[in-house]
């Protein structure tokens, strides 16, 4: 799902350095076990009909959170003299944990430990060499409980999953050093081109991705091998820059390219090719992919399907539908059929857009600001 946020949030998260602060920060994660605020937007806005009638919460976030097994990890960025706070929440509404960091210390990512959702943060610690060394540690998503770190690395994370890198000195943006991948059960490295003759890609869920000697190789919670060629890739393939592929997918393709392969991490197959975009809808299982200028579905039962999509983007999908937009039309489609759905009210002027969405369908909908519709019962 290609990210279409303010520069400052993306930049911030994605490339920001950690650095020390006068602020003053308590880093270990604190228990809320609080339900999340009734939104103070929810007369303003217009939900989806698969969303009417569900609390719409306002667990305080500034920017969509990161969703792994129904559990929310999000940013409340500071005000003046402020530390940063990530706070996570449940898609029943229940503030779980939060922790604060200093201001600049926003990267941030969710993996898997032994299949069990972790957050991994940024912090920064005293250095040996230097005065500050910037660190990483990972929490229990579901409790905030620490399970290892804060462990050194060489800079800001910059992703997929538990990567790292410094910038590269006098480099364009978005250019690093050496890229380091830290194993999310343990924090040990798990491969570093610094070291080792390798392209480090990406960690996806406790499954890493790198490049060497034409080949695509994965290890971790899978193991596997393919050939660069074989797969469509050049010898420097790297994930899709802005694009967050689907649970268990990757999407790499050349640097600067727009386009690339949908390769399911398992196994190493190729899902799709000259693909911009993909989502997966959690209660069919459908991957809809935006390849070219057309939306593809593929269900997990069921025939394939293609709908013109030239101009749109992908948002989201979730409780069977998803939302593709433009700058002034949202159309929810039917993920199983293909089929433009009617997804809201007729009468609806402002359609609040799902944007993050879980398995038992509680969904962050941006309207008039960034709200959490809850599912009880949890």
């Amino acid at each position: 799902m290609k990210a279409r946020w303010p520069v400052l949030a993306v930049l911030l998260t994605v490339l920001g350095a950690c650095t020390s602060s006068t602020v003053q920060v308590d880093p270990a994660p604190t228990t809320v076990g609080e339900l999340a605020p009734t939104s103070d937007a929810v007369e303003e806005i217009d939900l989806p009909l698969g969303l009417s009638g569900l609390p719409v919460l306002d667990p305080g976030w500034d920017q969509p959170p990161q969703e792994r097994d129904g559990y929310f990890l999000g940013l409340v960025h500071p005000e003046a003299d402020e530390p940063l706070r990530f706070v996570a929440a449940r898609d029943d509404g229940m503030l779980l944990w939060q922790a604060e960091r200093p201001p600049s210390c926003a990267g941030y990512t969710l993996s898997r430990a032994g299949g069990q959702p972790i957050a991994v943060l940024m912090d920064v610690e005293p250095g040996n060499d230097t005065l500050t060394q910037t660190s990483a540690t990972a929490s229990d998503l579901a409790t905030g409980e620490l399970l290892w770190g804060p462990v050194p690395v060489p800079g800001p994370h910059q992703g997929p999953g538990t990567v790292f890198a410094a910038p590269a000195p006098g480099a364009a943006m978005g250019d690093t050093g050496p890229r380091v991948a830290l194993d999310p059960t343990s924090g040990d490295v798990l491969a570093s081109e610094e070291a080792e003759d390798v392209v480090v890609i990406g960690e996806y869920d406790g499954v890493l991705l790198t490049a060497a000697d034409g080949m695509l190789m994965a290890q971790g919670s899978a193991t596997w091998e393919v050939a660069l060629l074989e797969v469509g890739l050049g010898a420097q393939p790297v994930a899709l820059a802005g694009v967050t592929a689907p649970e268990g997918t990757a999407l790499l393709g050349a640097p600067a390219q727009e386009s690339g392969v949908l390769i399911d991490v398992a196994t190493g197959e190729v899902l799709a090719e000259d693909v911009k975009d993909a989502v997966r809808e959690p209660v069919s299982a459908t991957l809809v992919t935006h390849e070219g200028d057309t939306l593809v579905g593929y269900p997990d039962v069921g025939d394939r399907w293609e709908r013109p999509a030239e101009g749109a983007w992908l948002s989201s999908a979730g409780n069977l539908f998803a939302y593709l937009r433009t700058e002034s039309t949202v159309r929810a489609i039917n993920v199983v059929t293909g089929e433009v759905a009617s997804a809201y009210d007729a009468a609806a002027t402002s359609p609040a857009v799902p944007v993050v969405v879980s398995v038992r369908g509680a969904a962050v909908v941006q309207g008039t600001e960034l709200v959490l519709v809850a599912t009880p019962g949890q």
